[in-house]
């Protein structure tokens, strides 16, 4: 079957906003657990799953409405930190262009507001290059579930099977598989080898954007 469209995640696959996320987490964890030591890779273990998810693990916060402080708390800083903490990774733009001028279908698919994703990408000049977001509002299960992939995969129109799902998160690929596509996991991302392969053992591993080009001609010699 040709591999006709590609779903990307956003945070850590397209836009490098790690330093961001982790100077956000540490700013709501020092003010709502005194004393916090937690560590910057047990925060990177919750990247792709949706925020509350991530806090309620790291604080072991049940309470709704202090979990709603919480999250409150971390967009405020999030957003104020944004435009000035998001960077662009290395080959991103030039692997989208090369794709874009290819006729490649592209979508996000991502566990932040769509909003939130919007600004990243005009920051770092890649809204063009894409054909819609999917965010966590758009959903009612997230990552690792299929409902997000899936509803990427009705924005372009396309199959499980006629689609890359690219992600540095092993939550991202997950999803991706269980919607039916190949999974193709990027070499930059901030997890670890051992806890990557708790969940997932990708189709492929690229360690450009450019590189998803050759997975397409593959699978799809008349391109």
């Amino acid at each position: 079957m040709a591999i006709r469209g590609i779903l990307f995640d956003f945070d850590g696959t397209l836009a490098n906003t790690t330093p961001l996320i982790l100077a956000t987490f540490h700013q709501t964890l020092d003010h709502f657990v005194p004393g916090n030591q937690v560590d910057d890779q047990t925060i990177i273990n919750t990247f792709g799953l949706p925020l509350r998810d991530g806090l309620a693990g790291i604080t072991g916060c049940t309470d709704p409405e202090e979990m709603d402080r919480m999250v409150a708390y971390y967009r405020q800083y999030n957003t104020a930190w944004h435009d000035s903490l998001i960077r662009p990774f290395p080959g991103v733009k030039e692997g989208l262009e090369q794709l874009r001028a290819a006729g490649v279908p592209m979508a996000i698919v991502t566990s932040k507001f769509k909003a939130s994703c919007q600004r990243g990408l005009r920051c770092l000049g890649l809204e063009k290059y894409l054909d819609g977001i999917i965010g966590c509002q758009e959903c009612t299960a997230h990552k690792p579930d299929p409902e997000p992939m899936e509803k990427g995969l009705e924005l372009l129109g396309l199959r499980g099977e006629e689609c890359l799902c690219v992600g540095d998160s092993p939550y991202d690929l997950v999803s991706g598989r269980d919607a039916g596509c190949r999974t193709v996991k990027v070499g930059w991302t901030s997890f670890r080898q051992e806890f990557f392969d708790r969940f997932i053992q990708p189709d492929h591993t690229i360690q450009d954007l450019g590189d998803l080009l050759s997975l397409l001609d593959e699978t799809n010699p008349k391109r």
